[in-house]
């Protein structure tokens, strides 16, 4: 049987998929948002329904930030907002084509272990999570399986190589990162976001790489990573940055992990896009995103505030930037 919330991702990356640019806004049209998929669950089981409940339709589309930068550059999605879980990828739109001219930080989180009470391991993560037994140890136990996401999609995917790495620093291991993970896109581990979440909760695998987030609404079991290694502390960001990944020719690096947002400089109905980014920073989205376990923060703001709608700048505490031209 398949998961019904396979239903609503896949729905979602069908509408992406189609390849053909989201036309000017018809009225009545809903305010398009393609999002990270770590945020897959609060969005379509609390965000969605509350903004319907003060007018607002939204469509929104999971998928790993960095392929859905990759369909916006491309011109392959034209959505009124975007919200990623790395705001450079928001800063490559901005000097890529222009397809952006600011962002906004607004939530954060960190790296978990989350594990299935399914798993024949499941024991060993609660004796890790009392500080019985060592974390790694747990990970590196024969049989165990291991999911996470495509590091070349999903900022998640290229963090969780990144937190093996800081991880094998500390331990000693010289090839704690290869023993833990494989190669960078190893297939018997990488899935999409959703899947993964699905297959750890049936217990086909029994653990995963996660954001704190993800296993709090989805209330699955974790075991917290040590701070050096969890990307979640932005007084540590010098030691997270000191470590990069290469996957298929791009390097990355990641400090402290915060979600960004924009409204992209062609969206088909901006007016409807800024009442959602209200929503969401300042409004009722706001409570909602607290409840399901995202640390909320001050919007923090990034790039031109003359391109950010009047009706938003207050919210964005912009209240005495110039109004756009």
């Amino acid at each position: 049987m398949i998961d019904r919330r396979s239903f609503v991702v896949a729905a979602g990356a069908l509408g992406v998929a189609g390849l053909v640019p989201r036309p000017a806004a018809a009225a009545g049209a809903p305010v398009s948002v393609l999002y990270a998929g770590s945020l897959v669950t609060v969005f379509e089981r609390s965000l969605v329904p509350a903004a319907a409940a003060i007018g607002l339709d939204v469509h929104g589309e999971p998928r790993g930030s960095v392929e859905l930068a990759k369909l916006i550059s491309g011109g392959l999605s034209n959505p009124d907002v975007f919200i990623s879980a790395d705001p450079v990828l928001i800063q490559g739109l901005m000097g890529q084509g222009g397809f952006a001219s600011w962002y906004a930080t607004f939530a954060a989180t960190r790296m978990v272990i989350g594990y299935s009470p399914n798993s024949p391991f499941a024991h060993s993560f609660v004796q890790a999570a009392r500080g019985e037994r060592k974390l790694v140890d747990v990970l590196l136990q024969p049989g165990l399986k291991i999911g996470r996401t495509d590091p070349a999609l999903d900022p998640k995917g290229y963090r969780t190589l990144i937190v093996a790495q800081l991880l094998q620093r500390e331990s000693g291991i010289p090839d704690l990162a290869e023993k833990l993970l494989g190669n960078a896109r190893n297939p018997s581990q990488v899935f999409p976001e959703e899947t993964t979440l699905v297959r750890l909760e049936s217990g086909e695998l029994d653990a995963a790489f996660l954001y704190s987030t993800e296993s709090a609404v989805r209330r699955l079991p974790a075991v917290e990573l040590p701070v050096y290694a969890n990307l979640g502390n932005p007084a540590l960001d010098k030691t997270y940055q000191s470590v990069s990944v290469t996957v298929d020719g791009v390097t990355r690096k990641s400090g402290a992990i915060v979600y960004a947002l924009t409204i992209l400089n062609k969206a088909p109905d901006p007016e409807g896009a800024a009442r959602f980014v209200e929503f969401l920073i300042a409004g009722r989205g706001r409570s909602l995103l607290t409840a399901a376990g995202v640390r909320v923060l001050a919007p923090a703001f990034s790039g031109d505030k003359a391109a950010v709608p009047a009706s938003l700048r207050a919210a964005l505490g912009l209240a005495d930037a110039a109004a756009p031209k």
